[in-house]
């Protein structure tokens, strides 16, 4: 397997089951870190600052359901590491209907400092503003229809 770049966007089919697994926020968090870098339950529960058997279990999960790969498998004193890789970084479950009326959206769990909820709260309004200029330069050359965007940012709990 190549070595990703961050920023770039891997898309995944999931199901319904897949999409469950993936809605706890540490075990986005988990595939968030496997994305970037392969690594051990070991390596991660490190990262991650929980309990090694803790983060092995929900690596087992995760692995289950196939949205992790193992990439390689090494021997060390008698000791078998396998070191885990996510297989997207972005996941679209195709049976998932919008409801009537809403053209797109989208969730994310994602851990961030206060200072980061901050940012990119900034930065949506921004977007906000930016794409409200852009409409009234094409109001004229382009036809329109009303939208309602929304955005929500709100505390999760990890055991959800």
């Amino acid at each position: 397997m190549n070595k990703k770049n961050e920023l770039e966007k891997q898309v995944m089919e999931i199901n319904w089951e897949q999409q469950k697994v993936l809605s706890n926020p540490l075990r986005s968090r988990i595939v968030a870190y496997l994305y970037e870098k392969s690594m051990t339950p070991k390596q991660v529960a490190d990262l991650v600052g929980k309990n090694p058997g803790t983060v092995y279990y929900h690596i087992q999960q995760l692995f289950k359901h196939d949205i992790l790969e193992v990439e390689s498998v090494s021997t060390e004193k008698g000791i078998v590491e396998k070191y885990y890789r996510a297989k997207a970084n972005v996941y679209k479950n195709p049976e998932q209907v919008n409801p009537p009326g809403q053209v797109d959206g989208g969730t994310t769990q994602i851990y961030l400092s206060k200072k980061l909820v901050a940012q990119l709260s900034e930065e949506i309004n921004d977007l906000f503003f930016k794409y409200g200029h852009l409409s009234h330069k094409e109001k004229d050359s382009e036809e329109q229809s009303p939208y309602s965007i929304e955005f929500l940012i709100k505390e999760s709990n990890e055991e959800e």
